[in-house]
């Protein structure tokens, strides 16, 4: 890994803690999905549509915040962004049913993906184009913190308060990063100065940017490892304590088990892409997580032991934290002065994946471990599918740059 300077560290922490604020968000109430499903009086698959519409609103709000921090500059979009996920994460803590928690999660989403989205085209700004995937790769890193922090930090919370308070640290959270990002981060994009007989035509940027294949592909690929990550983590609580008779503790743990996977596989890409073609770390990994999610839909077809399961899984989640560096890589890095704006379709595609695979998970399940295993099993047939679409790289990615006439 390259020295980089202080300043550099800098930023790469605060970028690491924006990017880390969606699995925060996601994560840290997983162990108080039963405690808010006694407070409303509704069955626990009510509160995972929580989760749901949290991906959603981040699938849509990414639309809105990469446009923005192309025209005006990273840093304001940035703490707009993070005023609205503070305020939201307040609203949270005063909601009186499950209803009103679906929407302020939304709009919770809203707020909290503005940091992520930016975070991407920061690291395009800021950084040398060599050293683009070693970052999205320590970014991958460090956010892998968030998953082993949340759980076992929400099981201590709820022990000493109840599930609100699981939203009082989020607000806390948003308020450090709020400060971190005024104080400590540098703008690293001009906002963009738009001619008087010019107009920019946001919509026309977009379709511009969905025109390169690869671009397209490689988010479609980003957005089916996420989904299959949420699958994992909407299914945890009924997998792991349900099923599988463990403890709360114990889910804490296989939680910071399969995050240390995603964290050791997004450790090893910086290495591996000195060997391996990036787009062919992509296709080994999908390939790993087809056969694995096979073996899953098996085990749990057999109604095998927890343990084989969790082993199996593992194995599963570890090949996504080498997809998520990769396909961010090969996705945005082609696009340098409108960077912002593809960091957002990007993010809206990867999300608004994740969420339909949610919701098609949600719909398949009907109380058995079998509709977890057929979930995961899609979600990777999926993705082996698209893998076969030829992408063309002799091609100049001469759509690449057509948003920037309008700036």
């Amino acid at each position: 890994m390259k020295n980089f300077t202080l300043i550099q560290w800098v930023v790469i922490l605060i970028l690491a803690l924006l990017t880390a604020l969606e699995p925060l968000s996601i994560d840290l109430y997983l162990p108080g999905f039963i405690q808010i499903a006694d407070a409303f009086n509704t069955p626990i698959n009510n509160v995972q549509i929580s989760l749901s519409t949290f991906l959603g609103g981040f699938a849509i709000g990414q639309l809105i915040w990469g446009p923005l921090a192309d025209k005006f500059g990273r840093k304001k979009p940035i703490l707009m962004s993070l005023a609205i996920f503070i305020v939201a994460s307040v609203a949270c803590i005063y909601a009186q049913t499950v209803e009103q928690l679906w929407v302020i999660r939304f709009v919770q989403a809203i707020g909290g993906c503005g940091g992520v989205v930016i975070a991407r085209a920061v690291v395009t700004d800021y950084f040398d184009k060599s050293d683009t995937l070693k970052i999205f790769s320590l970014l991958a890193l460090i956010m892998g913190i968030a998953p082993i922090i949340a759980p076992i930090a929400g099981n201590g919370i709820l022990r000493l308060f109840s599930w609100e308070a699981l939203f009082a640290v989020l607000v806390i959270l948003g308020i450090i990063m709020f400060l971190f990002t005024m104080f400590a981060l540098p703008e690293t994009h001009k906002p963009r100065l738009v001619p008087e007989n010019s107009k920019t035509n946001v919509f026309r940027d977009y379709i511009s940017i969905l025109r390169v294949k690869k671009f397209f592909i490689y988010s479609l690929i980003a957005g089916i490892a996420n989904g299959a990550l949420m699958i994992y983590v909407a299914n945890g609580p009924f997998l792991i304590m349900e099923y599988g008779k463990l403890s709360n503790n114990a889910f804490s743990v296989i939680f910071a088990i399969n995050a240390f996977g995603l964290m050791l596989a997004s450790y090893l890409t910086s290495y591996l892409q000195k060997s391996i073609p990036v787009n062919k770390l992509v296709k080994l990994s999908i390939i790993f997580m087809f056969f694995i999610s096979a073996v899953l839909l098996v085990l749990m077809w057999m109604n095998a032991n927890i343990y084989l399961i969790l082993f199996a899984l593992f194995f599963y989640i570890f090949p996504i934290g080498i997809l998520f560096p990769t396909t961010t890589e090969l996705a945005i890095t082609p696009f340098v002065n409108n960077s912002g704006t593809a960091s957002a379709l990007f993010g809206s595609i990867q999300l608004l994946v994740a969420f339909i695979c949610s919701i098609v998970s949600n719909a398949l399940s009907n109380g058995s471990v079998e509709t977890v295993g057929i979930s995961f099993f899609l979600c990777c047939l999926f993705a082996f599918t698209v893998i076969f679409v030829r992408i063309d790289e002799r091609k100049k990615l001469s759509t690449v740059n057509k948003p920037q006439v309008n700036g």
